[in-house]
């Protein structure tokens, strides 16, 4: 099969990461993988075996299937020449979401929680394709540095309210003073036309340090100088920073949006019904508290992302683009 898929960039996103993934995977089993941005640039911070070319190109070529998660796409999407094309949706509740239902597409989805929505909301018929890990970057490394310290690590783009940064902060604030041992860890990339630093908009009082622009083979050692990973996302469909903390065998404390195929409650995480800072304290301490379920957690939090690879959900994104081309 020969396979397209549209980006807005490069840059370092869960959602570039999806298809630059998919991409490796689909090449090695066989299919050409074409990956079409704007200018046709290759990515800086993640090899990918596929091709790439600029949106320039999108009149010149045929493909069997084409790909599109994002809404500031859908003209070149629907100007694209495939004989199925598949709209993938990643992120709930954005404005376009009913509009896109509607369209004569056919409709992959990225995780259960946002495939029971579009089924409930507009009747959507969506195969159910989740997110992945890749087990060669995100794996268990020895934890560094003293064993006084609890640290407690987290995505750092606070500016993205829906990310539940601002939330974490405050919850591990609460804790903080009866566990003077915590430590906060955050981590992000900078981005292209963003002026926000997040760095700059950490205020807390709670001790800190701010990761920045990691490459990617340094991301396996920071999760795991974690002893856990907390997320307070909302409107998420796939967590990919929770996936890949629990492939590096760290502890969980998430919500349930963007976690629900991976983070079962109480036995691969502990899952809090809404992002409000006194119920992520309250499973925050549970762990800083018990030690052997942390450790149970986080075995058997990695037992369970390794069902998800991408070259697992490679395979059965083929088998349903086989089955739709007959």
């Amino acid at each position: 099969m020969r396979i397209a898929a549209l980006l807005p960039h490069m840059e370092i996103y869960g959602g570039v990461r999806r298809y630059l993934e998919l991409g490796n995977e689909f090449v090695r089993l066989g299919h050409e993988f074409v990956l079409y941005t704007p200018e046709g640039r290759p990515p800086s911070w993640l090899a990918f075996n596929g091709e790439i070319r600029p949106f320039s190109a999108l009149n010149q070529d045929d493909h069997d299937i084409a790909l599109c998660s994002e809404y500031s796409l859908l003209r070149e999407f629907q100007g694209i020449r495939a004989r199925r094309k598949f709209f993938y949706f990643v992120l709930a509740g954005h404005r376009l979401e009913k509009h896109v239902a509607r369209l004569p597409f056919r409709f992959l989805v990225n995780s259960t929680g946002l495939y029971r929505r579009l089924k409930k909301r507009y009747g959507l018929h969506c195969e159910l394709a989740p997110g992945g890990i890749n087990p060669e970057i995100f794996y268990p490394v020895e934890r560094e540095g003293s064993k006084k310290e609890f640290r407690i690590l987290c995505y750092g783009r606070i500016y993205r309210r829906r990310k539940g940064i601002h939330l974490v902060i405050r919850a591990v604030e609460k804790l903080w003073r009866r566990y003077p041992q915590i430590k906060l860890l955050l981590f992000d990339s900078p981005v292209q036309g963003e002026t926000r630093d997040p760095r700059q908009l950490i205020r807390t009082s709670v001790p800190h340090d701010f990761f920045w622009n990691l490459p990617q083979s340094s991301m396996a050692w920071l999760y795991s100088q974690a002893d856990l990973f907390v997320s307070a996302e909302w409107r998420a469909g796939w967590s990919n920073p929770a996936a890949e903390a629990m492939a590096c065998r760290v502890p969980v404390v998430c919500t349930a949006s963007g976690t629900e195929d991976f983070a079962l409650p109480g036995k691969t995480a502990l899952v809090v019904r809404w992002p409000i800072p006194i119920l992520l304290a309250k499973n925050i301490e549970k762990l800083i508290r018990d030690e052997n379920l942390r450790c149970r957690l986080a075995e058997a939090g990695r037992q369970k992302i390794l069902e998800f690879t991408w070259e697992a959900l490679a395979k059965r994104l083929e088998k349903i683009f086989e089955v739709s081309l007959v």
